[in-house]
């Protein structure tokens, strides 16, 4: 369902710890800072641009000021999770100074990436440690003294994510194990499921690419490239696919080969006729006399 995009200001630097009930975000959000988001409860979601993820506990996600993107706790369960956000601007220079990418793999956009980790339960007892470290000098946070410790600390986590995924690119066993995150976690098979109903709901109407991305809030080439990717079938092929078996029923219901074209929005009979007899071997006419 097409869900609103706005955008929301916050301080250079933001933190919290806690958990909320009922947690549901009203639509898709996006901001200047970069975010570190770490969840301590299971169920919950987070939309990434075109990505869905079922979350569980100890799966950190970085996300970039250029991601639109949302949670959505489980109804009846309180939703926990550490949050970080950070202007990245005054990093990325320190970073050039001192010859280190600190932000490298929030801006990693290759296709297969996805910005995420799931911890085991040792490496979830240190993040929290480090996210710990860093509530404790924010909230004693008074002179300039303080607030270079805390950015030192702030550092010390992104370094200690950034090794993190540095392992999952060169060992072949978190590297599958990876693969199978992104594999299971994205909703694919629920997001394939909701174009399809979208497609067969509104199978009467003329039907594209550009208004199906549109009411999904996706990219057109995205989407594209992602049903065919799932299905097999390009999406004109899939709309095809429906619109004749829709008319299938309709001519076998004693509709006429016209009334059919017009209730499927064909541009006119001949249109419906050919596309039938190309999909089908036979025409409208013949098929329903069978």
């Amino acid at each position: 369902m097409k869900q609103r995009v706005f955008y929301e200001e916050f301080e250079p630097f933001y933190y919290y710890n806690g958990n909320t009930q009922d947690w549901n975000m009203e639509g898709f959000h996006f901001h200047k800072n970069y975010e570190i988001i770490l969840f301590m409860s299971e169920g919950a979601s987070i939309y990434i641009n075109d990505r869905v993820f079922k979350v569980k506990k100890g799966d950190l996600f970085l996300i970039n000021n250029r991601e639109y993107h949302k949670t959505e706790g489980v109804e009846g369960k309180e939703y926990k999770r550490f949050v970080l956000m950070f202007d990245p601007e005054p990093i990325v220079q320190l970073g050039t100074t001192m010859g280190y990418s600190f932000t490298k793999y929030f801006e990693e956009d290759s296709e297969d990436f996805i910005h995420m980790i799931r911890f085991s339960e040792e490496h979830l007892t240190e993040i929290i440690k480090l996210f710990q470290k860093i509530e404790a000098l924010h909230l004693n946070c008074n002179t300039k003294h303080d607030n270079m410790r805390m950015t030192l600390a702030m550092l010390e986590l992104i370094v200690y994510v950034n090794q993190q995924f540095d392992f999952l690119t060169i060992s072949e066993e978190r590297g599958k194990e990876h693969e199978l995150i992104l594999e299971n976690s994205i909703e694919d098979r629920e997001l394939i499921e909701q174009i399809k109903k979208y497609i067969n709901a509104n199978i009467e109407n003329k039907l594209d690419l550009v208004e199906i991305a549109d009411y999904f809030y996706m990219n057109k080439y995205y989407l594209s490239h992602y049903f065919k990717k799932k299905t097999g079938f390009t999406m004109s092929q899939y709309i095809s696919n429906c619109k004749i078996a829709a008319a299938k029923t309709m001519l076998k219901k004693g509709y006429s080969v016209t009334e059919t074209a017009v209730a499927l929005s064909y541009n006119s009979d001949s249109h419906f006729v050919s596309i039938f007899k190309k999909m089908t071997g036979t025409t409208p006419k013949k098929w329903s006399q069978e």
